[in-house]
């Protein structure tokens, strides 16, 4: 059967992912029209600048009968960076921060999954940014799954 699934992972990355089904099976594609990673810097010790990073991709296995045997993948375009201000971003990108010349892309490979409530859990995984991989825990929020609320048809491919 297919499904649409949300989910929203932070604090670290704040994914909010609505997927569609890669086959009739619980493998999803993440959409990237309705995906979008947000990120907080602090701007000399004054005040805090959000950015966000549009250019998603990635697949999430999902188990409903055991969420913790669920699995998640994510690839986030560096070039994508966007924190309304140029000099900044191109800062970010440069090889003084993020370096997209040489790593164009982060990644979140999924180790395991924590179930804390009905609705709430931690995404325990390997993240890796500018080629130095981190093993992180993200909050995560189960928003739903089914089919779309506004059509009532299960999304296509």
């Amino acid at each position: 059967m297919k499904k649409s699934i949300g989910m929203l992972m932070g604090p670290l990355l704040s994914v909010g992912m609505l997927a569609t089904p890669a086959f009739a099976t619980d493998d999803y594609v993440v959409d990237s029209a309705h995906t979008l990673v947000t990120f907080e810097l602090n701007h000399l010790g004054f005040s805090k600048s959000i950015g966000w990073m549009g250019d998603v991709s990635g697949t999430i296995s999902y188990n409903a009968a055991d969420m913790e045997k669920s699995d998640v993948s994510v690839s986030l375009a560096v070039a994508a960076v966007n924190t309304n201000h140029a000099e900044r971003d191109g800062w970010i990108k440069s090889d003084k921060v993020l370096n997209v010349a040489a790593s164009p892309v982060i990644t979140f490979a999924s180790t395991g999954i924590e179930v804390l409530s009905e609705m709430l859990g931690k995404i325990m995984g390997d993240l890796t940014i500018n080629g130095v991989t981190k093993h992180v825990a993200l909050d995560a929020v189960f928003n739903g799954a089914g089919a779309n609320p506004l059509s009532k048809k299960k999304p296509l491919v």
